[in-house]
């Protein structure tokens, strides 16, 4: 085909991207798409020669040879190419390696833009770049990095805890996070204390709680440490105590006398602008979305043209962004609701890249776009809003502390109640926080010291400190980020790879469990790589490849440091993983512990699998006795009693009777499965029992005849296909239910 001296490959991204930037960019442009990255380092050992500086090997995925393929058709006919891949290390990444397997006889330009937008594609074609090859030795390093620890802690992880192991730079930290709080709620021990909450019978009625008791504080939860220990100087107020105050209060005309009130004034301030973590947190605190969702929802509203760069880690917007944020709120609220000054101006954190400016929508004006799918705009319009918030004046009001006092001489038991009223909403209007107490603005009713507030109802409330929380993918992404372990784009790739091998959650919950695999890959990683999980560490490493993306001449030091070790405190990768090999017996590597037998003294020890270096099942093994147990194991669920009851079941557990025949529960090497009759008490027409095993949602602790007769009833009728009259059968095999 002639080549057109005026038409130009314009290479992005995102296919969807593309259906954008089609609409206002005329006829001279053919547009593409690379889908991401078109080459990668084979998973295979040899694909980087240490012993070469580091070369790695890239080759074409699947994918991006078909790319290649059609983009060299259509560079056929184009006098020119515009690479406008993202502008950051993996989108430079990805236009050095289609220049590579390209290779062009024709110009190539390098454009970056922030929005998809027209105004912003052709501020960006009026001052083209050549490709920063410091960035893309930077993305080259990081590749480097993770295959390399990819390749050798994974192979270790193979040998001596199962077969289907990895471990991964970045991940295995996140990992370790999970677990670690998993063994904290283990190893606590929780303590009871009692407190008395009183409703007053007052227009409006208010709450107050006890929290003096003859001169003297009493405990709350924060007043005990993780072993159920008091930590400081409070009476720990017992149930007799707390039922006897109530029990007064509920007597007929009882009352508490207001001792004190006191006011004091609130401010509250907007939040910054989204970052791309910030945005993953708000949007399962919100919204209810995982990572994954939150992640690709993004995408598809930048590459829509519908909102600015999404990874970025600059809570600031431009100074021309804040002046149209600040005239928006103007037209759409009123000039008294912007803020005096320029909130969020300048950067702080030592590790913000600030390649881009904070989240934002494009156009201000549009608070619900056309054709958004009801997550899109959900998303879209939270964007909006703290965007608008986050240049908006404070929220005003006053907080009302008020302690009342009962019992002996009217001075024995001090109650505490406070409530916030606030006089200027302020960017609350637009934007409250998530983590505010829903009852915040409560008023008082009118009181002075001294008068008696009649009681409704007072009850003795039974508490018990709690173990640490579960992350979930919200909390453990902005744990990862205070600790600077990864970078905005990284995060939900993390957490993709520890849901698809070691986390986690319980239906309808968005908790993160570690498997039982995961707490022996946790164990070996912190016996023998522990240095390379430290977090210190492992942000050194990232401040390491900022250093990089500036001077790509680093790149050779850093890598041998990592693999050879630095000749001091550092052994080197190499030397830790043959230290493994050697020292390391599969057999140490258990889950963990859940004590001893009380009555043999054998230690109960649950372990990942039974065949070191290939795949198997998790189990609970005392003495000579073992039992199998899901991956999927919440070991705070799993009572001492239950656990005994496992490890002595000789026989099944009799769930009943179905159809005249009884129906067991019974535990083999490969799980727990359900059995329909025995010797000498068959089904009708059978000549054995019948078996099937248990759906994933099914806790083999708590089975219920009614889960074993769905299960044995496989396969069951659900229709007749309308073209063939052949009955279709529903099923339930080793993937799930099929028909």
């Amino acid at each position: 085909m002639e080549k057109n001296t005026h038409t130009k490959l314009f290479i992005v991204e995102s296919p969807i991207k593309v259906k954008t930037i089609e609409k206002f960019l005329g006829d001279d442009f053919i547009i593409r798409a690379s889908v991401g990255h078109i080459a990668d380092i084979p998973e295979r050992k040899g694909s980087v020669d240490v012993s070469n500086a580091f070369a790695a090997t890239y080759e074409l995925t699947p994918k991006g040879a078909e790319i290649i393929s059609q983009l060299k058709k259509d560079m056929k006919q184009c006098s020119e190419i515009i690479v406008a891949t993202d502008a950051d290390r993996e989108g430079e990444l990805i236009a050095a390696h289609l220049v590579e397997f390209l290779k062009p006889r024709i110009p190539v330009k390098r454009i970056d833009f922030h929005a998809v937008t027209k105004d912003a594609i052709e501020a960006a074609m009026l001052t083209p770049r050549e490709i920063d090859y410091n960035l893309v030795e930077a993305a080259r390093t990081r590749r480097i990095l993770d295959r390399l620890f990819g390749f050798e802690v994974s192979d270790v992880t193979r040998k001596k805890v199962r077969g289907n192991t990895t471990a991964g730079r970045v991940q295995s930290p996140a990992l370790r996070l999970v677990v670690e709080r998993e063994l904290e709620r283990l190893a606590h021990v929780s303590a009871l204390y009692m407190d008395v909450v009183v409703n007053s019978e007052t227009a409006p009625s208010f709450k107050a709680t006890l929290t003096e008791v003859a001169g003297k504080k009493i405990a709350t939860g924060a007043d005990f440490d993780s072993s159920g220990e008091l930590i400081n100087d409070v009476t720990v107020v017992d149930v007799a105590t707390a039922e006897h105050i109530a029990a007064v209060l509920n007597q007929p005309a009882a009352s508490l006398a207001v001792l004190d009130i006191a006011e004091k004034e609130t401010t509250r301030q907007p939040q910054p602008p989204f970052v791309l973590s910030s945005l993953y947190q708000e949007a399962g605190n919100r919204l209810g979305m995982s990572v994954a969702e939150a992640r690709t929802i993004s995408q598809q509203l930048f590459d829509s043209g519908l909102i600015t760069y999404p990874r970025t880690d600059n809570p600031v917007h431009d100074v021309a962004s804040r002046h149209a944020i600040r005239n928006a709120i103007a037209a759409e609220f009123g000039a008294d609701m912007v803020a005096p000054f320029h909130r969020y101006a300048t950067q702080k954190g030592k590790h913000t890249q600030g390649a881009h400016e904070a989240i934002r929508p494009t156009k201000l004006s549009v608070q619900s776009p056309n054709g958004l799918s009801p997550r899109q705009a959900a998303m879209y319009r939270m964007i909006w809003q703290r965007t608008m918030a986050s240049q908006m004046v404070e929220a005003r009001g006053s907080t009302v502390t008020v302690r009342l006092a009962g019992g002996v001489s009217g001075g024995e038991w001090i109650f505490s109640a406070s409530g916030t009223t606030y006089t200027r909403q302020g960017f609350r209007a637009v934007y409250a926080p998530s983590n505010e107490d829903d009852d915040a603005g409560s008023p008082f009713p009118a009181l002075a010291v001294g008068d008696a507030v009649p009681v409704r109802d007072a009850e003795a409330k039974e508490h018990h400190t709690l173990a640490p929380a579960r992350f979930t993918e919200a909390s453990l992404v902005k744990e990862l980020e205070r600790l600077d372990i990864g970078r905005p784009s990284t995060y939900a790739s993390i957490i993709a790879k520890l849901r698809d091998r070691y986390v986690w959650s319980k239906k309808g919950e968005r908790a993160l469990i570690p498997t039982i695999t995961a707490f022996a890959v946790h164990r070996l990683l912190m016996g023998s790589f522990a240095s390379l999980l430290d977090y210190e560490f492992t942000r050194g490493m990232e401040d390491q490849l900022d250093l990089v993306s500036q001077d790509a001449t680093l790149k050779a030091a850093t890598l041998s440091d990592f693999f050879f070790g630095d000749g001091e405190e550092n052994p080197g990768l190499q030397t830790l993983v043959s230290d493994a090999i050697d020292n390391v017996k599969g057999r140490d590597m258990y889950a963990l512990t859940l004590g001893t037998h009380p009555e043999t003294g054998d230690v109960i020890t649950v372990r990942a699998g039974k065949m070191f270096g290939k795949s198997s099942s998790p189990y609970v093994e005392c003495g000579s006795i073992t039992k199998a147990l899901p991956d999927e194991t919440a070991f705070d669920d799993f009572t001492t009693e239950k656990l005994l009851a496992l490890l002595s079941a000789g026989g099944p557990q009799l769930l009943g009777e179905y159809l005249g025949v009884p129906v067991y529960l019974r535990v083999g090497p490969n799980g727990a499965y359900f059995q329909h009759g025995e010797k000498g008490a068959l089904p009708e027409g059978a000549t054995k029992p019948r078996t099937a095993g248990l759906l994933k949602s099914m806790n083999p602790d708590t089975p219920s005849l009614q889960d074993a007769i769905q299960m044995l009833e496989l396969p069951r009728v659900v229709g007749v296909d309308a073209t063939t009259g052949e009955i279709i059968h529903g099923l339930y095999g080793k993937f799930g239910a099929y028909l």
